[in-house]
């Protein structure tokens, strides 16, 4: 009597009491069945996760580089996201960092979301997650799944590039050098048309990128519309640097 008790409560413990770890599939390129940004009438917003542990985390991993290294950091990742809410797959878009990889696979397996919305329905969807080097030289977040693209009326600067040109002042490194070129900066301009962040994705160096970030950071856009509501929007402006 004993066994025949014995042996569906061990079937039971093996079904029931053994369950596997979320595992979140990693591959190479986005899944098409997961709707972009621009595809969706709301994008998805974090609502459970200890995003600022994991920072603090990778911050930690790239203490150990040296200097060098970390002025070429270059984290994105794109996270699928399920109807649901959950972390399906991740694509890790840019990284030279293996263990800061790990950290933010391991961390993402408990986060949970509000879904993506499309005709008023929770839908797959994609989150965009991009790191840049603060002033601090510590790793900052961009969660571009909330910074549009591209959208039905566009950010404009508030008094044309003129407005950003004449605020630039030519590094005396670089006219020595006789140094020419565009500085290509990506801006990210929030809801009320200011910068809320920017970088450099293509930089001609001898201090012309540090100062097409200034010029950039201290103007104001007139804020990007989607659907009649103000969005934010990434940007990306060229910044002229020529000797007389």
């Amino acid at each position: 009597m004993k066994t025949k008790l014995i042996v569906p409560f061990f079937l039971f413990a093996i079904l029931f009491g053994c369950k596997e770890e979320k595992q979140i599939e990693i591959i190479t390129d986005y899944d098409k069945i997961y709707l972009s940004l621009n595809e969706v009438s709301e994008s998805p917003q974090l609502m459970k996760g200890n995003e600022d542990e994991l920072i603090k985390n990778i911050n930690v991993v790239l203490s150990s580089n040296t200097e060098n290294a970390k002025q070429k950091l270059d984290l994105d990742y794109n996270f699928m996201i399920n109807e649901y809410g959950t972390v399906d797959k991740i694509e890790i878009v840019k990284s030279d960092n293996e263990n800061v990889d790990n950290l933010v696979i391991a961390a993402i397996k408990n986060w949970k979301f509000k879904p993506g919305v499309k005709d008023g329905k929770s839908v797959k969807s994609q989150y965009r997650w991009k790191f840049y080097l603060g002033d601090d030289k510590t790793a900052k977040p961009i969660n571009e799944g909330v910074y549009y693209v591209a959208v039905e009326v566009m950010p404009a600067i508030i008094g044309g590039l003129y407005s950003i040109q004449s605020n630039i002042k030519y590094p005396e490194i670089a006219k020595r050098a006789g140094i020419e070129g565009k500085v290509y900066v990506l801006a990210y301009i929030d809801e009320t048309g200011s910068v809320a962040n920017a970088r450099i994705i293509r930089g001609i160096g001898a201090g012309c990128d540090e100062a097409a970030l200034e010029a950039v950071k201290a103007v104001k856009f007139t804020p990007g519309k989607q659907r009649g509501k103000q969005v934010k929007v990434q940007v990306t402006i060229p910044i002229v640097f020529k000797l007389q």
